[in-house]
């Protein structure tokens, strides 16, 4: 309206209407841009006001996060086990206990039985891991509703125990090196913290499953 009232009032001679044409046309069309980047600007507030940004925290932790060294072993069923079978799908919880353990003595193993099933429904996967079990322990074994997995080359290069930093020197017998007891948890990106060269344990492992099994991890 303002436009056109001031087109009106300044209506120039007939020699320059055509340039007087031409003026009103500009400014109405100045006016409608005006009004439309009012619009926009006035509608984007609005949006932002309703969808504030939110800060991405990143974890000193996650910053010492690299790939889990992979593995293949054979669980007490004599079933390959394969990590990156589960990545991607689920958390992984890896316990290595020592080597010579006796199962049913092991207050993790136990704790790992007991809470298993919970586990699993809240998508964490959970392998045991150490040197081949005696003929007492098999058996135990099968009681087991998680894999323990037997690296039958712990200590040598190479080997799961060793990528995990879980053996120290070489074997001291064909049997295979002494393993030594720590808990990892492996994220579903197939992430684990690390330290220098080896995954980085868990400070304590039944309060690593404690915390898995209440949700605070």
């Amino acid at each position: 309206m303002l436009v056109d009232d001031f087109c009106f009032k300044t209506r120039p001679s007939a020699a320059h209407f055509a340039a007087w044409i031409q003026t009103c046309i500009i400014m109405k069309i100045r006016f409608l841009f005006l009004v439309i980047v009012l619009t926009l600007v006035s509608g984007l507030t609005a949006w932002r006001a309703m969808n504030p940004r939110t800060k991405t925290e990143v974890s000193l932790q996650s910053l010492h996060q690299r790939p889990a060294p992979e593995f293949q072993l054979l669980d007490q069923n004599s079933r390959p086990i394969q990590l990156k079978g589960y990545v991607g799908r689920y958390r992984v919880l890896v316990y290595f206990f020592a080597s010579g353990q006796t199962l049913d003595a092991d207050p993790v193993l136990l704790r790992l039985r007991e809470v298993y099933p919970t586990l699993k429904r809240s998508g964490v996967m959970a392998f045991a891991i150490s040197s081949p079990l005696g003929p007492v322990e098999k058996p135990k074994a099968v009681s087991f509703p998680f894999p323990i997995l037997r690296d039958t080359v712990a200590g040598q290069p190479g080997s799961c125990s060793t990528l995990w930093g879980r053996t120290q020197g070489t074997p001291a017998s064909s049997a295979g090196a002494k393993i030594q007891p720590a808990a990892f948890l492996v994220e579903a990106t197939g992430l684990v913290s690390w330290n220098d060269d080896f995954p980085k344990p868990a400070d304590d492992a039944i309060d690593l499953i404690n915390a898995l099994v209440s949700g605070q991890r």
